[in-house]
């Protein structure tokens, strides 16, 4: 990684100012009962906390209503949003049908269609393969309920879509290729469960944004030099009769600071926001997280600047009995205006994701 973290280095005099730092409006949002899994009482709690991804959108009678992915098992969920809190809803959402992990990571919604990524990455513990997590689905939303549309008989998911082809892509990018393939351990350190192994920074996905027919692949890794990259490509060349032609992928590196990936993003009116906090090397675990904006314009052969909005102040947040640990994964924007942004936050190892609302100014 030596010579990929030179090549991505910042040039001389781009350090940005420091952010402001930025806490949450209140504490942490009800979520009722929370999200039900019919599993185990150590099962259920452990998949609660595993909140990765949300994609949130308003109904016809202008609710917001969210899908909400996990990084343990094969559902996803719905959650209404309002009213200082989080309703989850009890409608399963089977993502796939197969038993292997999806590991899903991110989510989006164009308002014709979900989009959910799985992280495509080896196992952090002992980098073992994980060919269920190289996916990419698409399935129809409704526009009355914003839910997803469903065939009127037998409830499967309509105009479902399954696609294998990113992996591809990815080994398509120089500046990917050495970082997709079997047995890739994460970060830059050997994993737990495998000392004797090298850390290679392998890809790991944990951001998706559509916008405009373009999917945008967030990456926590691999990072160096200060920047990790986004891989944008056309949506229907990984779902679409468009799939045996031109993908017009670009890959992007962005600067998000030292030793931090990126973690979400979503698609504004004049770009993306992304959710950045540490990468996948565990010496990296003190990076912070902040919240960028980005142009969405692609670079070549230099590293994007994206513009640190804030720092993330989360120290005061007072966990319940329910959760473990308080890792912001997933990122909605609940209001856009001229002057703010207001976010709605979940973090993974956080019972339901431990929603927490913030005022970002722009």
């Amino acid at each position: 990684m030596g010579l990929l973290a030179a090549a991505l280095a910042l040039p001389a005099g781009a350090q940005q100012p420091a952010a402001p730092r930025l806490q949450p409006d209140s504490g942490l949002w009800a979520s009722g009962a929370g999200f039900d899994f019919d599993l185990g009482r150590k099962k259920r709690q452990q998949t609660r906390q595993s909140v990765s991804g949300i994609a949130c959108s308003l109904d016809v009678r202008q609710q917001r209503i969210c899908l909400v992915v996990f990084d343990e098992g094969t559902q996803a969920r719905y959650a209404f949003v309002g009213d200082n809190a989080l309703r989850p809803d009890a409608e399963p959402v089977l993502l796939r049908a197969a038993a292997g992990e999806l590991d899903a990571e991110g989510a989006a919604t164009d308002g014709h269609y979900f989009y959910v990524a799985g992280s495509h990455a080896a196992k952090r513990n002992d980098c073992a393969s994980n060919p269920d997590s190289r996916h990419v689905l698409r399935f129809r939303r409704d526009p009355a309920t914003g839910r997803a549309l469903r065939h009127p008989t037998g409830g499967a998911l309509a105009d479902y879509a399954d696609s294998g082809r990113l992996w591809a892509l990815m080994q398509a990018q120089p500046g990917l290729a050495p970082h997709v393939g079997e047995r890739k351990c994460l970060g830059s350190s050997p994993p737990d469960q495998a000392p004797a192994l090298a850390g290679q920074q392998g890809v790991n996905i944990e951001g998706l944004a559509v916008r405009e027919g373009r999917l945008y692949f967030g990456f926590r890794g691999p990072a160096a030099g200060g920047a990790a990259p986004v891989l944008a490509v056309d949506a229907e060349a990984l779902f679409g009769a468009e799939a045996a032609r031109n993908p017009k992928a670009t890959l992007t590196w962005l600067a998000l600071g030292p030793n931090r990936g990126i973690r979400d993003m979503v698609a504004v009116k004049t770009g993306f926001l992304l959710l950045a906090g540490p990468d996948d090397s565990p010496a990296s675990q003190d990076a912070g997280w902040v919240v960028a904006w980005w142009d969405g314009q692609p670079t070549e052969g230099r590293v994007a600047q994206s513009k640190i909005l804030a720092t993330l102040d989360l120290g005061g947040v007072q966990l319940d009995p329910c959760d473990k640990a308080l890792k912001p994964e997933a990122m909605a924007v609940l209001e856009e205006t001229p002057a703010a942004y207001r976010l709605l936050l979940l973090s993974d190892g956080m019972c339901d994701g431990g929603p927490l609302v913030l005022t970002l100014k722009r």
